[in-house]
């Protein structure tokens, strides 16, 4: 069976499922609709299918075949916090596939928030000598460890990080040392019984706001600490929505929209989020 632009249903569901284990970032609606078929597009490409975008048995099978990148977490995991940070392919392509520059603390930033003021050449080697080509990496190395300025942007305005790579670093590379620091303030995210929505939401607040419990501003990262110590999992939503009150919504709406998925991710799972 032959699937192309326009089809529905199941059968396309499961195609989305597997273009996200290679980094679509698709929500899994079962539209094949143009951002379906550009994943497929770039599917091809990534597995020496060349062919139109749609997908015959045989590139479905290949993309099936694909495992799971960041298994912790599974491909919804990994959908949900790289959508938070990038919004989807599109929107990486348009504004992030070029190196950035945001403000001060941070580097120069590539790929889906890779911050090169804070890794050594070592590191930097070995999550991109395998994905980008080596005279990127050597100009990116001269980036290294510096803070961002206008002037060290420019020489890079025409180097490309593709989604495929930045996605695969993000999951190999970045995801496990954030689910690390995770771990340093929340054990139990080990916890064979937790599901990776759960575990997702955890990973995603500590990526968007670091592991430091200090403070009145992280008074419900506290709370969240305390009930997984006491077992009392089935409250710990309540104090992502608490955490709303330290955001202004006219100007830091997209803070609250993450803390509220959040919660519908440790409450009613992936699904609800059309991430699975």
């Amino acid at each position: 069976m032959v699937l192309r632009r326009g089809d529905q249903g199941d059968d396309v569901k499961s195609l989305q499922r597997g273009l996200n284990r290679m980094g679509a970032m698709l929500l899994v609606d079962g539209d094949f609709g143009g951002a379906t078929c550009d994943a497929v597009a770039i599917a091809r490409e990534e597995l020496s299918l060349p062919g139109p975008p749609e997908a015959d048995e045989t590139l479905q099978q290949a993309i099936a075949a694909v495992p799971d990148p960041c298994p912790a977490l599974t491909a919804a995991g990994m959908t949900f916090i790289a959508r938070q940070e990038v919004s989807d392919a599109a929107i990486y392509q348009r504004q992030f596939q070029t190196p950035t520059c945001p403000p001060p603390p941070s580097g120069v930033t590539i790929g889906i928030g890779y911050d090169c003021r804070f890794v050594g050449r070592r590191e930097f080697q070995t999550d991109w000598a395998a994905v980008l080509p080596a005279v990127a990496v050597t100009q990116l190395e001269a980036v290294l460890g510096k803070p961002g300025t206008p002037d060290l942007l420019a020489p890079l305005s025409t180097l490309v990080v593709p989604l495929s790579a930045a996605m695969r670093v993000f999951a190999t590379s970045t995801l496990p040392k954030y689910l690390a620091q995770t771990r340093s303030i929340y054990p139990q995210i080990d916890d064979p019984a937790m599901k990776p929505a759960r575990r997702t939401a955890l990973v995603s607040l500590v990526y968007n706001r670091g592991a430091d419990l200090r403070g009145d501003r992280r008074r419900e990262m506290r709370a969240i600490r305390n009930l997984l110590a006491a077992a009392r999992p089935e409250e710990v939503a309540a104090q992502f929505e608490a955490m709303t009150r330290l955001w202004d919504p006219r100007t830091e709406g997209g803070l609250i929209d993450r803390r509220r998925a959040e919660a519908t991710l440790w409450r009613s799972g992936f699904r609800a989020l059309q991430l699975d």
